[in-house]
């Protein structure tokens, strides 16, 4: 992750059954649910800077 090392508490609604998807990822991804919340919300953000530079 990066940034300041700061985390700033979002809490966001999420449908029950993409709740319940995102925590069976975390668990087979060894992750929190927030850690995994967070892995795809930078690799989401990354996929987009990439899309924007070229």
């Amino acid at each position: 992750m990066q940034g300041n090392g700061k985390l700033a508490p979002s809490p966001i609604r999420l449908p029950q059954p993409l709740k319940d998807w995102l925590k069976h990822q975390a668990i087979d991804n060894h992750r929190s649910f927030n850690s995994e919340v967070l892995a795809r919300l930078e690799e989401s953000r990354a996929r987009q800077e990439k899309d924007t530079i070229q």
